[in-house]
């Protein structure tokens, strides 16, 4: 690998596809054994056991990779049994278009057992608890399709939409989309201090640009609440607000965080892998079932962006949706006590991090200035990778364009951590980071703390009921 991949880490992803072809290659290879390849008339029992174990060995190497690293990106999450397995069920998960509002068959229809139906209806039915709204659209593939759809559904040619920066965590699924379609983008205005958005110029803003027709806070580089009340009462009449909760969502629907909707957000959207744990899907949920804009956004989500809404993921997000209606409140506080702990310890251990004024995080995530962008992606792709912490590289926001480390605390959550390891977890990502330690040794201390918290028992879970009655009835028609 040359010097330059190495120290930026694009060389490891291509070393690491070319690696996936040549062994995809000789798995084929070896299971026809030359006499016709892969569409050979027969292969022997031995050749399909043999194909199986080589597959075999990457489950293996992605389980003990994560059962032994500490995972502190800010975007994953380890779901329960229950979610993984289901995600196999209904024999392929046929069609399911059905938007968000009345609608009479037609073209995009088809027969249904009835199963189908049913559990969409549980699903919107949850989801509207949990986010306070009167419509839930389960169908957006993920979290980039929710909001591309709101803002196509909400702006046309010559409009004007208002989101954060990049520097201040925007998410960057937007303005490309809108200079293609002829949106004039805007950006939040912010107090890097307070990391809050100053309402009094977002008002002289929208005042200034009357094709402003959506203001919405997709921000991905999360550490606080915004004033969303006030926010809604400075934007003209007509300005459509969106609240992107892909990160924050089980905060919100735990009672953590406030509910957008009752703040006057016109819709909350967001995915369903980061603090909520379930597949990767989004959701698009209205206050108003007679919305205006209901229709234009829901029909940007299929059938024009997707022709296909992963009908086989609505169980497994029912039950990852209903996770968090029964265990919510306890996870979502939790998330808050353990992002506070890691990053007041990170703090006391010298480290530093963001938003001291205002206690470091209100989310589950905590943001470390590390120096320039090269610094930081070194850091998360070479000596704590090495070390077995996983976590990424951003630029922090209020930093004045310094770079760093976005950590959360969700997935360790999951796994059972709390206050007093979340304090031997800033110990050791501070050997790393700041005193430079040898990532190997470090690497043997993660383990060791992770011995006493398998994945096979996630708090705030369904998996203490994998082994019932009724959760063997229900696997035993899965795979059936």
């Amino acid at each position: 690998m040359r010097a330059a991949e190495q120290d930026s880490g694009v060389g490891l992803v291509d070393d690491g596809a070319q690696a996936a072809v040549e062994a995809a290659e000789e798995i084929i290879e070896e299971a026809s054994g030359g006499d016709g390849g892969v569409f050979a008339p027969a292969w022997s029992d031995d050749r399909v056991a043999h194909l199986l174990e080589r597959l075999t060995s990457d489950f293996v190497l992605d389980n003990t990779y994560r059962e032994q690293h500490l995972s502190l990106t800010a975007s994953e999450n380890y779901p329960s049994k229950l979610v993984r397995m289901l995600g196999s069920a209904l024999q392929g998960g046929f069609y399911e278009f059905a938007p968000p509002y009345p609608t009479e068959a037609g073209e995009w229809a088809f027969p249904d057992s009835g199963a189908n139906a049913s559990l969409v209806g549980k699903l919107t039915g949850i989801g509207r608890q949990l986010f306070e709204a009167a419509t839930f659209d389960w169908r957006p593939n993920g979290g980039s399709v929710a909001e591309q759809a709101v803002l196509l559904g909400t702006c046309g040619r010559g409009d004007g939409f208002v989101h954060f920066a990049h520097k201040d965590g925007g998410h960057f699924a937007l303005e490309s989309l809108a200079a293609a379609a002829g949106v004039n983008t805007y950006h939040l205005p912010m107090v890097d201090r307070t990391l809050l958005i100053d309402v009094d110029r977002l008002a002289t803003l929208c005042a200034e640009h009357p094709e402003i027709k959506l203001v919405i806070l997709d921000q991905s580089f999360k550490l606080r609440w915004q004033p969303l009340a006030q926010i809604r009462a400075a934007l003209p009449e007509g300005v459509f607000l969106a609240y992107d909760a892909s990160h924050d969502g089980a905060l919100i629907a735990g009672g953590a965080l406030p509910q957008p909707t009752l703040l006057g957000a016109d819709a909350v959207h967001g995915n369903t892998h980061k603090t909520i744990a379930g597949p990767q899907k989004a959701y698009i949920a209205f206050r108003d079932a007679d919305h205006p804009r209901l229709r234009a956004v829901s029909d940007w989500v299929c059938p024009q962006m997707q022709s296909n809404s992963h009908a086989e993921l609505i169980a497994p997000m029912y039950v990852a949706l209903s996770e968090i209606a029964l265990y919510g409140h306890d996870y979502a506080r939790q998330i808050l006590a353990n992002a506070k702990a890691l990053a007041h310890a990170l703090h006391e251990e010298g480290v530093r991090v963001s938003g001291e004024s205002f206690g470091f995080t209100e989310t589950h995530q905590v943001h470390l200035v590390t120096g320039s962008a090269a610094d930081a992606l070194r850091l998360a792709l070479g000596d704590l990778a090495h070390a077995g912490i996983r976590t990424t590289n951003i630029e922090v926001p209020g930093a004045n364009g310094l770079h760093g480390l976005r950590l959360g605390v969700q997935a360790m959550t999951r796994r059972g951590l709390r206050e007093t390891e979340m304090r031997e977890v800033a110990r050791l990502v501070a050997k790393v980071v700041l005193r430079r330690a040898e990532p190997t040794t470090v690497r043997a201390e993660v383990a060791d703390l992770l011995q006493s918290h398998p994945l096979d028992r996630l708090a705030f879970s369904f998996d203490s009921h994998v082994e019932s009655p009724a959760a063997a009835r229900l696997l035993g028609e899965v795979f059936r």
